[in-house]
């Protein structure tokens, strides 16, 4: 039987998105890492202490479209106290580094901070303030003050000088490994990732723009897995490349109308993370960290400000001309292989049936365990296939907002046929190259969909500036029925005291019923050194369909020492037990983690964990199974603990 069909929901529906976990460790609202401009400030006005971008190497979203909705002031910051938690207390911590370099984002100090003691203990309290170059001589002064030949103050010149001070380059270097410690048949290294990152942006004049990004992206364990491997690069040190930005923009084409062509990033909605209006790139979910991250696509942006409203109204078109799917997570095939995941079938009653089918008859028929696989069903690149967005927005005092439209497919494949064969005879040994005696081939299409979407964000000065935010998403999906054909002839539903064997189960897995999703949040930072996040979730970023939604609660804290150079961190998200079938429980995750940078700025490193929780359940037979819970599937993977290294300049 094709119940082994566990990537339906398991892994595709609610499985792969479950790696969903690190998302919380990149909860704290991601850096833009935009080359042409400076990150942008976040709607609600809270900047990070997260600021050590645990993903990287993640696709990271462009800065907001020129026209983009104004996100709220900042309140002034108190004389003598320092402001809001921010980015560059953890990458950009010495001020006398960052100028020797060159950097122009090298903090300038402020009166207040010279003006009195601070109220907290500082790395500079710890290490030294850093200052000067000891040894340094007045020969060696005096000989500095000796201009070079002319050659030689060529060679010198910073290479933006070369551009006459119009061209940005950010370079960032990764080490990562991650180890698996739960749910996993023997525990070991899990993934070792090394990535190069190079951005460059080149502005000759206020209406042109180039942007180019380039990610070299190393993988510490070999692939090869025969003798003849072992003479191929790419599989004894697999590496590939990845791009987050090749675009041309053209600004002020006419007053407050400007166009980008190419590779790119948009990102919509107010939530952090979780936004049921962000549809327009693919969903990174391969790499658990940084699980939600987007990935570029090629695409054509067209942004209009009228310019008398410039601050009050903005537009925004966009097309996509080619379908990119989401990238799913190695454990994707381990929901797919599994017999016991969840499928995806819309009512409960169809549920039961192929659920007498996993968790009774088939440990009583060992024999019936299908070898699966997987075809999924692209569309084709057609005009017809494309993508189109649109979106305005606006503002209304303090509280910014925008309404937005999507026409495209849900970026995870869905299962919408099973089909049955037999490898070998049951009275015989079984087929010699799966070890199987049944087969199971699975279809899986990317279901079109339509999306309203409306979204908000504002500060409450009388909460001490508490930040607010929610959207909301009515989806309209094109509807799908699941065939599943069964190894033999099987009266699944033998409770109800009539024999009916039947050979396949057809039955509605996405109705055309339209359905919500929505997310609502709020954060606030006490003093100087804990910052708290909650969000209500409708709808995880994965789920598809009416009978498929489920609610979930994420929450976590920072709580950060030494001038924001040490910060402690824990999020986690659980699902709600009325999202699960009587009898299969509640799950969730949680991801602790330790972020520090060093006292000379730069490089920063990161020691954590992601850890799913869940019951196993028992079955009439004896044996145990996983929980047919968001969390506790198969295809969510295994639990872990990771180290991560990051310099940046």
């Amino acid at each position: 039987m094709q119940l082994s069909i566990a990537l339906l929901s398991g892994t595709l529906l609610t499985g792969s998105a479950n790696a969903s976990l690190l998302a919380l460790l990149s909860l704290a609202p991601a850096p833009d890492s935009s080359p042409e401009s400076p990150p942008p400030a976040d709607p609600r006005g809270y900047e990070g202490p997260g600021g050590v971008d645990v993903g990287a190497g993640a696709s990271k979203p462009s800065g907001p479209a020129k026209g983009e909705q104004k996100p709220p002031a900042k309140p002034a910051e108190e004389e003598g106290i320092e402001g809001e938690l921010t980015m560059d207390d953890v990458f950009g911590a010495a001020e006398a580094d960052a100028s020797e370099s060159g950097s122009a984002s090298a903090p300038a100090k402020t009166e207040a901070a010279a003006s009195g003691p601070q109220s907290d203990v500082s790395m500079d309290d710890v290490f030294g303030d850093g200052g000067g170059t000891p040894g340094e001589s007045a020969a060696n002064s005096a000989a500095d003050d000796k201009p070079p030949p002319p050659d030689v103050q060529a060679k010198k010149r910073p290479i933006r000088d070369h551009f006459d001070g119009k061209l940005d380059f950010k370079l960032r270097l990764l080490s990562s490994v991650y180890y698996a410690v739960d749910r996993v048949k023997e525990r070991g290294i899990d993934r070792n990732e090394n990535r190069v990152e190079a951005y460059v942006a080149y502005n000759p004049n206020r209406h042109v723009e180039i942007v180019g990004g380039i990610e070299a992206v190393f993988m510490g364990v070999s692939q090869a897995q025969n003798l003849d491997d072992l003479a191929t690069r790419q599989l004894v040190t697999p590496f590939h490349f990845e791009s987050d930005a090749a675009y041309v923009a053209l600004h002020d084409i006419a007053p407050g109308l400007s166009l980008k062509v190419g590779r790119q990033i948009v990102v919509w909605g107010t939530a952090d993370k979780f936004s049921p209006t962000n549809n327009i790139n693919p969903d990174d979910l391969e790499d658990r960290p940084i699980y939600t991250e987007p990935i570029a696509n090629q695409m054509a942006v067209l942004d209009y400000a009228p310019p008398k409203l410039k601050e009050k109204l903005f537009f925004q078109l966009i097309y996509v001309p080619l379908f990119y799917p989401a990238l799913l997570p190695p454990s994707a095939a381990a929901g797919l292989l599994d017999p016991q995941s969840e499928i995806p079938f819309a009512f409960y009653e169809d549920r039961q049936k192929i659920g007498f089918l996993q968790d009774d008859f088939l440990p009583r028929n060992p024999k019936l365990y299908p070898v699966t696989y997987g075809t999924v069903v692209s569309p084709k690149a057609k005009f017809t296939n494309g993508q189109f967005a649109a979106k305005i927005g606006s503002n209304l005092g303090p509280v910014d907002f925008s309404a937005s439209y999507y026409y495209g497919r849900h970026d995870i494949p869905f299962p919408v046929e099973v089909e049955s064969s037999q490898l070998a005879a049951l009275s015989e040994d079984p087929d010699p190259e799966t070890g199987a005696w049944m087969r199971s081939d699975v279809k899986l299409v990317y279901p079109r969909m339509q999306v309203v979407g409306l979204d908000f964000s504002t500060q409450l000065p009388f909460l001490g500036n508490m930040g607010l935010w929610g959207e909301a998403a009515l989806f309209i999906p094109q509807a799908y029925d699941l065939r599943v054909e069964l190894p033999v002839s099987i009266d699944v539903t033998p409770d109800d005291g009539v024999a009916n064997p039947v050979y396949e189960i057809n039955a509605p897995a996405i109705r055309k019923n339209p359905y919500i999703k929505a997310t609502a949040g709020l954060d606030y930072t006490f003093g100087k050194h804990v910052y708290v996040q909650a969000q209500y979730l409708r709808g995880f970023i994965n789920e598809f369909g009416a009978d498929h939604i489920g609610d979930y609660v994420v929450g976590g804290t920072d709580v950060v020492f030494f001038g924001r150079h040490l910060i402690f961190r824990v999020f986690g998200v659980v699902d709600f037990p009325t999202n699960n079938d009587p009898g299969e429980g509640t799950s969730g995750v949680i991801a602790p983690s330790i972020i520090g940078t060093l006292p000379w700025g730069y490089v920063t490193f990161e020691l954590g964990s992601f850890a799913f929780l869940q019951r196993d359940v028992e079955l009439s037979s004896g044996d145990t199974r996983f929980s047919r819970t968001f969390f506790g599937q198969p295809g969510v993977g295994s639990s872990i603990v990771y180290f991560k290294a990051i310099g940046q300049f």
